[in-house]
């Protein structure tokens, strides 16, 4: 399949993306993601995100996500998050995060949270946090932990602080220990 309306991918311009309607990109593959030139990543709105098949972000690379407007994240799902490469995660910051529905955090794993760099998290929520599956928890680390708002920790539970790898505590002051539910340390 292809991105309907470019010819030639390796020229795309955000203009070219942005100029686009969002069904264009249903039948996208992770080779078309792949050939675009990451600047191409600024024409992408949520809707087109949306409508992309989760395996297209199988071409996602740190470039092209740090590329990304942040509210083009509103279209992520947990799907499209679990499809994509760990190291696309790399180029994720806060308002990124901010931008992305809670619930696009249950396709997180360790390998994308250990990619994502520590800034990131200062946006992570008590819904994102609800929605993540305790085992990605487990690419954490105490930078990342420091950088999370204390009320993200509304909902850790015990799973997670199981998955989670002890030198991450390192990062968690007073504040996120207050925040945690009581049964979380069960």
């Amino acid at each position: 399949m292809a991105i309907v309306g470019l010819a030639n991918l390796a020229d795309a311009t955000a203009a070219d993306i942005a100029a686009l309607p969002p069904d264009a990109f249903a039948g996208a593959t992770a080779d078309d993601l792949a050939s675009m030139p990451a600047e191409a990543m600024q024409g992408m709105g949520p809707d087109m995100l949306a409508a992309m098949p989760p395996d297209a972000m199988g071409g996602m690379d740190a470039d092209m996500m740090a590329a990304m407007p942040p509210y083009a994240m509103g279209g992520m799902d947990a799907d499209t998050m679990a499809a994509m490469p760990p190291e696309a995660m790399e180029g994720m910051n806060a308002d990124m995060m901010a931008a992305m529905p809670p619930t696009a955090m249950e396709g997180m794993g360790p390998d994308m949270m250990a990619a994502m760099p520590p800034d990131a998290m200062a946006s992570m929520s008590p819904d994102m946090m609800a929605a993540m599956p305790p085992y990605a928890m487990g690419g954490m680390d105490a930078d990342m932990m420091a950088a999370m708002p204390p009320d993200a920790m509304a909902n850790m539970d015990p799973g997670m602080m199981a998955a989670m790898p002890t030198e991450a505590l390192e990062g968690m002051g007073p504040e996120m220990m207050a925040a945690m539910p009581p049964d979380a340390m069960a």
